[in-house]
């Protein structure tokens, strides 16, 4: 046995043949994970909780129950009560050296919760906020402030605490490293109360990863040591500058790895705003590696944690899919292909080598994503997607200022270009976050200053019936008017008390006129004015009398020209008509209903509806005109329809209410207060506030469409946001997503600043690189084949030198086709289906700074050649398709044409893109984990069949929550309509309901008569059933489940995931035992959060299908393990079946229908798909814990077994001891002699996988070598190749249609 060093460093490389990929679990219940649970490392994390308790952490905030203090305990242990397997240390702010305080030094959580939540309760809030002193000095806590000097990496796993470093540390290791003194830039340490800590470093290990998570409620104050300060161009403060260099500096360079290379032990800082909105702490957690949340209550507060939990747990890297090989049995010129992913920035690549003759890996032939990375211009990429809708997007309306563009979408396959897009595709980049009426960012304009145009602080805004905007600017005294586009038309005012001067404008409004009102808070009045800027009448002045003002804030002017006024500091509304003469009034100080607390913006609607935003009481008020109460809504907070002082409120046509929060959001609610939706967050960036002070909106119908205006006045400017109806929408934002998701890098850091990729090409996980060559499947001419002209060996000939091509599905949204000698890329597909406006969804997210990873395009896609007819053509013809799934990603699969990679062009995009299938289509199809299976049916019918996968959405048919096999023809659909019945099936199994979901997993496709003509097909389910269904009939209204319910039924909660391998019974005649076949399959499930501690025990299953159904466990013989003189070996019983005393041959009178194998270790279970290969089955189990320090995620075992018996091999089967033969002397063990039964020697049934790299992934068997990579989260992968017990090379007695290869 060798191994194959992973061709590219810092990645990990995973292994599988493309027939025998990897098959997600289906587990119950539970939502599946977004990020890979597959990479848990078995070296647990350290987290350092840091939390402020400085004096403001004490003071009650309104409406809250709670404390800070009080509620940020309560949030932090309710984050620890969910983890284990990590080591937790708390810290605070020190009093006495201007940093931070060690309360707890970092120890294991599981073994010391009690000591570890006494530190979190004990804290108590007082003195300052040096957030600055405290990051540095925890830093200088991971270098190590006590113990042995420069121990290197420790091999205990169970180690808390390694010594200290001393030396230089490296700064700015990847582009300018110079060497620095420690103590030059981590001077000191934090302290133990009133002493230094002598506490040593917690990082034990070079895999271990070190988080830190700050919460505060203050702004940051201190100074970093002098290398540390400006660490980077854009750390404007030395909070930033700390945590950009603890993320970039390897702090404890004693420690390597095994193999003595170099690790990079940092630290990633996340933090939290407890109370506070800051750009400050977004940016630290930015360059320190982790992200940002903001809280304004306990709930917020555990949400956050929780994120930032889930987020620490996929700080890994790793693979969990297979390589796959350009050929299927060994020969010259045989390529192997690698997918890989690493979670620190999500990226993948796929890696080619070329084997020898041996099946010995060469050097590297081409990287994916180094190809993509240097191609020469995004543009030129081809990418198509699928164009569900029937009508293009509307671009203008008629009359519009603007001149119109044709769209060039319609329905099917379209290139990826901005206008061939849907509406809802559009949408989608345009990040909007709902469905239509949606309000998107525009424009902004505006900057500080005193000129036209300028804004010293922009106060308030007003809109008039042509959509004009008027702005009162605090500062300059002024009234500026703009056009809807922002383009200056005139100012008045300025400071004086002349009848055109302004003194300090605070509020703005306009009448059915357009007339102008402005409320000065410097003379208590109100000024009217022409929109021209005329001054026309003037109201009020300083007093308390009910014809004056006292600190006006606000005006609305309702139908019949009556003034609203808002007194901000008498906590009231004042009502004057249209000359200025008092009417009424109504409120006062307090908090009941119809009351206020510092009121300061008010609204009327087209029903006369008068709305108010009531500040200190954070709600928004509703009355009649004459002051009734009608309704009120909000609470404190950032939740949807609460608010944190509301500083502006706007009605739209339609009755729809905007509020503007002082802290950085806007929301829009409907007349009676329900919440529809929300835009905004703290920052300088498009759609971003700084402290706004006011709101307006411009309905103009359907074709002007809506927008509003927001005062956002500490960053000077206005800011527009739109319906995508407008004409005047603009469409910068959309587009330059699309550029981005193209490849094009300027807004990654500048620009729109979107999400900064490593690399174009997203991580690959579940995905196994499929190669598609020359036609070689040699279908035959005749029966249900064509002939003549049309037979297949025609197409083969005609396509015999095609370029070869690689298919891999990326959670970049894409599946990508790349040239099999070159790695570049030839084409990418964006499934239609996986557009969406809803947050964190859709390719929109895939732009988001604040990106968490989620699957795309996630699973393995299946290659035929098929005779079909096409969109254009009823005439059928032979054509190579592939049919790809979406995974975990979403519930849809795609066709496409990839006959000819030289048409892989945008022109051809109809062509190309065949069809799309998906829940829209019907909801009983759920996230397709099951990799489909393309054959030719009875009915004469081309078809790819599928499973109905996880979380299937179908509530109200007789069939909602049952797992169901669909077969999808793949001549149906070309219409871009489906019909259930005519251009797909559906076959039910009976099993599941909605209360408790169930569904089907990857099908095993079965010919049984040997006509080519697939006719029976197995798959397992959720729930632990194994089925059987029968496709034999040319008519489709007899395709049904056989047996008339499961073929077989597994002990509770083991779910079969993975696709059953199918052989006919090698001893017993098919007559009287139709259909004769054996079905191997294993069960368990590694797919649902917390998978990788669940410990029931999962079995490998050997089922004999003979006809009769309803079989359990009792009617299989139950295979045993024996002992065995080696650790990393285990034997079964070979001699298990004689000793019962039973036998296949009698099945129907008692005897068995099969053996099963309980597995022994803890938490093991089988998730790939097993492979038969000259009598015996192989097949690897997943053991979700290793105590071996930096072991990837786990470990596993390497079987193989006797087919029949499930016993150990008579004969070794393969090389144990690694010499590189198999020979009895070393791959055998002898039993036996103990009185009970003879001794004998016997192969070895299982092997430890011994790989550094954790979790063995799936079988991969070529020529006489078995391939088996881990699941790795180191910098470097092994790949095992392993010698087998030489064998004919050919796949004799296997019958799954996807198996196949006559060549």
């Amino acid at each position: 046995m060798f191994s194959l060093k992973h061709f590219h460093r810092g990645w990990v490389g995973a292994l599988g043949l493309f027939i025998a990929s990897l098959t997600t679990a289906l587990a119950d219940p539970g939502p599946l994970a977004q990020a890979p649970i597959l990479t848990s490392a078995a070296s647990a994390p350290n987290i350092l909780i840091v939390v402020d308790d400085s004096g403001s952490m004490g003071w009650r905030r309104s409406g809250q129950p709670k404390r800070p203090m009080q509620q940020a305990q309560d949030a932090a242990i309710s984050l620890l009560d969910s983890l284990s397997n990590v080591r937790v240390g708390v810290a605070s702010f020190s009093r006495y050296n201007f940093g931070g305080e060690l309360d707890q030094p970092v120890v294991d959580l599981d073994t010391n919760r009690a000591l570890i939540y006494k530190a979190i309760r004990d804290l108590t809030p007082r003195g300052g906020t040096p957030l600055v002193g405290t990051l540095q000095h925890m830093g200088r806590y991971l270098v190590g402030l006590g113990g042995t000097v420069n121990p290197g990496n420790s091999s205990s796993s169970s180690c808390t605490t390694n010594g200290q470093f001393r030396g230089d540390l490296i700064l700015h290791p990847d582009d300018a490293p110079r060497a620095y003194p420690l103590n030059e830039v981590l001077p000191s340490g934090p302290n133990k109360s009133w002493r230094r800590s002598t506490a040593p470093s917690p990082i034990c290990h070079w895999c271990q990863k070190n988080f830190l998570i700050l919460l505060t409620d203050g702004w940051g104050w201190g100074n970093a040591s002098r290398p540390l300060r400006d660490y980077c161009p854009t750390c404007y403060h030395p909070l930033i500058s700390v945590a950009a260099a603890l993320n970039d500096i390897d702090l404890r360079p004693d420690i390597d790895e095994f193999d003595g290379s170099e690790s990079k032990n940092n630290l990633v800082t996340y933090t939290i705003g407890f109370h506070t909105s800051q750009t400050l702490l977004k940016e630290t957690a930015k360059k320190g590696g982790g992200l940002y949340f903001e809280a304004d209550n306990e709930a917020e507060l555990k949400a956050a944690f929780a994120k930032i939990g889930e987020d620490i747990l996929a700080h890994t890297s790793g693979s969990a899919s297979a390589a796959t090989f350009s050929t299927s049995l060994l020969q010259s010129g045989t390529d192997l292909y690698l997918t890989t992913f690493n979670t620190e920035h999500w990226t993948g690549d796929v890696i080619a080598g070329r084997l020898d003759a041996k099946g010995r890996p060469g050097p590297a032939r081409w990287s994916a994503a180094h190809q993509l990375d240097h191609a020469s211009d995004p543009e030129t990429r081809t990418m198509l997607t699928w164009n569900s809708e029937d009508t293009p997007p509307v671009s203008t309306c008629p009359g519009s200022s603007k001149a119109s563009t044709a769209s060039k979408a319609r329905p099917g396959g379209v290139p990826f270009r901005w206008d061939y897009l849907s509406t809802l595709q559009q949408r989608d980049l345009l990040g909007q976050a709902s469905a239509s009426g949606n309000l998107v960012y525009e424009r902004k304009w505006g900057r500080a200053g005193s000129g036209n145009g300028q804004f010293g602080l922009p106060f308030d805004v007003a809109t008039d019936s042509k959509g004009n905007v008027y702005v009162v600017d605090y500062d300059n005294h002024l009234v500026q008017k703009f056009d809807r586009d922002g383009s200056f038309l005139t100012q008045w005012g300025g400071l004086g008390s002349g009848s055109q001067h302004l003194d300090h404008p605070v509020g703005i409004a306009t009448d059915k006129d357009d007339n102008i009102y402005v409320v000065q808070h410097g003379s208590h009045s109100i000024k009217k004015f022409s929109p021209t800027g005329d001054v026309l009448a003037s109201f009020g002045g300083y007093g308390l009398e009910p014809n004056q003002m006292y600190y006006p804030f606000d005006v609305a002017v309702d139908a019949d020209g009556n003034l609203y006024v808002v007194e901000i500091q008498n906590h009231r509304i004042k009502v004057f008509d249209a000359a200025g003469r008092y009417l009424r009034e109504w409120g006062g100080k307090g908090s009941s209903a119809g009351r206020f607390w510092t009121p300061n913006r008010i609204a009327i609607d087209f029903g006369g509806n008068v709305y108010v935003s009531d500040y200190v009481n954070h709600r928004i008020q509703k009355f009649d005109t004459e002051g009734n109460f009608l309704a009120q809504w909000g609470s404190y907070g950032t939740a949807d329809g609460q608010f944190r002082y509301p500083y502006g409120v706007a009605t739209d046509g339609s009755g729809n209410v905007f509020v503007v929060e002082y802290f950085n959001r806007v929301q829009q609610f409907d007349a009676a207060g329900n919440f529809i939706e929300k835009w905004g967050s703290v920052g300088s960036g498009d759609g971003q506030f700084r402290y706004p002070r006011g709101i307006a909106v411009f309905d103009g119908g359907v074709c002007e469409g809506s927008s509003f205006f927001v005062a956002d006045a500490y960053n000077h400017r206005i800011q527009k946001f739109s319906s995508p109806g407008s004409s005047h929408i603009s469409t910068a934002i959309g587009k330059a997503r699309l550029r981005y998701l193209r490849g094009e890098r300027s807004n990654e850091k500048g620009g729109w600043g979107f999400r900064e990729r490593e690399s174009l090409l997203g991580d690959i996980i579940h995905s196994s690189a499929v190669f598609i060559g020359k036609p070689s499947l040699k279908w035959p001419a005749g029966g249900a084949f064509p002939s003549g002209t049309q037979a297949y060996s025609r197409f083969a000939r005609d396509h015999h030198g095609r370029q070869g091509v690689v298919a891999v599905g990326a959670n970049d949204g894409m599946l990508h086709l790349f040239a099999a000698d070159t790695g570049k890329e030839l084409l990418a597909y964006l499934p239609g289906n996986l557009f969406s406006t809803a947050k964190s969804q859709g390719y929109h997210y895939l732009t988001d700074p604040d990106y968490s990873h989620r699957y795309y395009v996630d699973g393995t896609p299946a290659v035929s050649d098929v005779f079909i007819p096409s969109r254009f053509s009823s005439a059928p013809n032979w054509r190579s398709v592939l049919v790809g799934i979406q995974g975990s990603g979403g519930r849809g699969l795609f066709a496409l044409d990839v006959t000819d990679p030289e048409k892989f062009k945008e022109s051809n995009a109809t062509h190309t893109a065949l069809w799309e299938f998906s829940s829209n289509d019907d909801p009983h199809l759920g996230y397709t984990l099951a990799r489909p299976t393309i054959a030719l049916l009875p009915n004469g019918r081309w078809a790819a069949i599928v499973g109905n996968g996880y979380e299937h959405t179908a509530t109200g048919t007789p069939t909602s929550g049952q797992a169901e096999l669909f077969v999808i023809f793949l001549d149906g659909g070309l219409d871009r309509k489906w019909t259930e019945g005519r251009d797909y099936l559906r076959i039910p199994t009976g099993a599941g309901s909605v209360g408790r979901r169930n569904g089907l997993s990857t099908p095993a496709v079965i010919d049984t008569d040997g006509d080519r003509v697939a006719d029976r097909v197995y798959a397992g389910d959720i729930q632990g059933n194994l089925w059987a269904f029968d496709l034999s009939s040319k008519l489709t209204a007899d395709w049904k489940v056989a047996h008339g319910g499961p073929l077989f039924s597994s002990a509770a909660r083991q779910p079969i995931m993975a696709k059953p391998e199918i052989i006919r019974h090698p001893t017993l005649p098919l007559r009287g035992n139709e259909p004769n076949l054996m079905i191997f399959f294993g069960t368990g499930q590694y797919l649902v959060a917390g998978d990788n501690t669940t410990t029931d025990t999962q079995s490998f299953y050997a089922v004999w299908d003979r006809g009769r159904g309803r079989l359990d466990r009792t009617d299989l013989v139950e295979q045993v393990f024996l002992r065995t003189n080696q650790s990393g070996g285990r034997i079964t019983d070979p001699d298990r079946w004689q000793e019962l005393k039973v036998d296949y041959r009698q099945a129907s009178s008692g005897d068995r229908y099969g053996w099963y194998l309980d597995l022994p270790d803890k938490g093991e279970r089988v998730v790939t798909d097993a492979r038969y290969r000259d009598g015996l089955v192989f097949f690897n189990t997943l053991v979700p814990t290793d105590p071996r320090p930096c072991a990837a995620g786990g470990t596993g075992w390497m079987m193989s077994v006797d087919a029949l018996t499930g016993g150990s091999p008579v004969a070794p089967a393969f090389d144990f001891d690694d010499n590189g033969i198999v020979d009895p002397e070393g791959d055998t063990e002898v039993i036996g002699g103990d009185g009970k039964r003879k001794k004998k020697r016997v192969g070895y049934a299982g092997k430890k996988y011994s790989s550094k790299n954790g979790i063995p992934t799936g079988v991969s068997i070529i020529g006489d070598s078995r391939y088996t990579a881990g699941s790795g989260t180191d910098e470097s992968s092994e790949i095992v190749v392993e010698a087998l017990k030489p064998g004919e090379g050919t796949l004799k007695g296997r019958t799954s249609w996807d198996q196949l290869f006559p060549e």
